[in-house]
């Protein structure tokens, strides 16, 4: 017996690839129980071309989403097996990758996205590791403008969103999810550079909300990270809070950033964006302003225009603008 499945919880619409059924009889040989197991291909490309105007002079540019767009290119296998009970044996291989260049991102890794196993009940689920920090969904995915885009400075506050080692626990109760995340640091008889974050969310309607706190043993490095939403029709307003203490990028003590912004969904093809950041980072002050146009073509495949400027008293002006297309199996 094989069955076709797919996986409607998860982000990508995906392709079920492979499935079977297992038959374990009972020891009486009276009756036989079917436990199913699926396995997901799924995939997200995002690529644009780039006008960047600096003072330095203009350029002009293929990227990625992974450099500035909604996301990174990327492709994965996901999947469960049902193994009775209401308990299920769950996986995600993640691979991400740059378009234009066709390297692989994060560090060269084969599945730097993500690539854990785990069981799943109604408590909750429990995975092992690589695997995105609460930090990365309580932050951007929930309350940020253009959620986890690039262009929103988001990015510095995620403890680097993505974690080797790590332990995650998810509870979804309702429309609450709790998420709490821990990473080892591997190091003999310390517990330096461990890394811990732990969130709650709301996803609701028409209001939502996020609280999320995360940091690394050893380093002072932390973010605290609170926000929400609020429907009203075809417009969802937004609001996000972001404090990260000893950056270690920047060498920035203290890091704050908040953002607000606006999408109106006019038609089920159109999408309209407007966002604005202002970011702090130990007195210096940036403004960044973006607006994005996106229509579908269809369930697949959608063309976006956007244009963005930041204004920064230390670097300058930078503006630029790009249109790309999406494309997501």
């Amino acid at each position: 017996m094989f069955l076709l499945t797919k996986n409607p919880a998860f982000h990508f619409p995906g392709l079920a690839v492979a499935s079977a059924a297992l038959l374990a009889l009972a020891a009486n040989a009276s009756h036989a129980e079917i436990a199913s197991t699926s396995v997901t291909l799924y995939g997200f490309i995002d690529s644009s071309v780039r006008y960047q105007q600096t003072r330095a002079g203009n350029t002009l540019s293929v990227v990625d989403g992974a450099e500035l767009g909604w996301a990174g290119s990327r492709w994965g296998l996901i999947g469960s097996e049902d193994l009775g009970g209401g308990l299920k044996a769950i996986f995600n291989l993640e691979n991400g990758f740059s378009l234009d260049t066709g390297k692989l991102n994060q560090g060269g890794r084969l599945f730097g996205r993500t690539a854990y196993v785990g069981l799943s009940s109604s408590y909750g689920e429990l995975t092992l590791g690589r695997q995105y920090n609460a930090l990365y969904y309580a932050g951007s995915w929930l309350s940020d403008p253009t959620y986890v885009s690039s262009w929103s400075p988001a990015v510095n506050h995620q403890l680097n969103y993505a974690w080797d080692n790590a332990i995650v626990y998810t509870g979804r109760f309702s429309d609450f999810i709790g998420r709490l995340s821990y990473a080892a640091g591997e190091q003999a008889s310390t517990q330096s550079g461990s890394m811990q974050a732990a969130s709650l969310m709301y996803n609701g309607h028409p209001f939502g909300a996020a609280i999320a706190y995360g940091g690394i043993n050893g380093s002072g490095e932390t973010t605290f990270t609170a926000g929400g939403y609020y429907e009203i029709g075809p417009v969802t307003l937004q609001l996000v809070h972001y404090h990260t203490k000893n950056e270690p990028y920047t060498a920035t003590r203290s890091l704050v950033t908040n953002g607000i912004g606006a999408i109106y969904v006019p038609t089920p093809a159109w999408e309209l964006t407007t966002a604005y950041w202002r970011s702090t980072a130990d007195g210096a002050v940036d403004n960044k302003f973006l607006a994005v146009a996106r229509y579908s073509l269809s369930k697949r495949t959608k063309l976006y225009v956007e244009a963005d400027i930041d204004r920064n008293p230390q670097s300058g002006q930078l503006s630029g603008g790009q249109a790309g297309m999406q494309y997501s199996f």
